[in-house]
């Protein structure tokens, strides 16, 4: 089986574990009206340590997983991820990509940036935009810390998975290693 595909299998497979644990938090956060959203953390690894090919396959696959449980159109996850990997991906050489913390403060970045770009595509259809909004800001400092506390755990997930594989990424030589 090829490297790259290998790499894809890994973090898709990482993708669908992290999308049923955020299922279940939303499951059991739903009596207090909060729902969470990590989709960063499925972009970040993959745009900083993958090829663009390889990275772009996981974070639009593990976009359509999204949107496949999703009431959203189908497809519009999958696509905002696509972008937000293809920026992240554009400047990771100027990042210490070999660093959790900086795994983690892309994360959060790239959530916020998918986050609000979603909430003003889906905030007209709210009935009262008003209360929509601060039900939507809520959500948004939930989801960002749980982005932060399940963040440091995911990428060891990943990273452990890609070496499982025998599919870890190509060293980074990086300026600030």
């Amino acid at each position: 089986m090829p490297h790259a595909l290998r790499q894809v299998l890994a973090l898709l497979a990482c993708a669908a574990v992290l999308a049923a644990i955020v299922y279940q938090i939303n499951h059991y956060a739903a009596p207090w009206a909060l729902s969470f959203s990590v989709a960063g953390l499925f972009v970040t690894l993959p745009a900083l340590r993958l090829p663009l090919r390889t990275g772009l396959a996981c974070a639009l696959l593990a976009g359509l997983w999204l949107d496949a449980a999703s009431p959203l159109p189908f497809g519009r996850q999958a696509l905002l991820l696509g972008l937000a990997f293809c920026f992240v991906h554009r400047i990771r050489d100027r990042l210490p990509r070999t660093e959790t913390v900086v795994l983690v403060v892309v994360a959060l970045f790239v959530n916020l940036a998918l986050f609000v770009a979603l909430a003003f595509l889906d905030l007209g259809a709210l009935p009262d935009p008003a209360a929509g909004g601060l039900r939507l800001l809520a959500d948004l400092l939930v989801s960002q810390l749980l982005t932060v506390l399940l963040g440091p755990w995911y990428f060891a997930l990943q990273t452990a998975s890609l070496r499982l594989v025998g599919a870890p990424p190509a060293q980074i030589v990086s300026r600030y290693a």
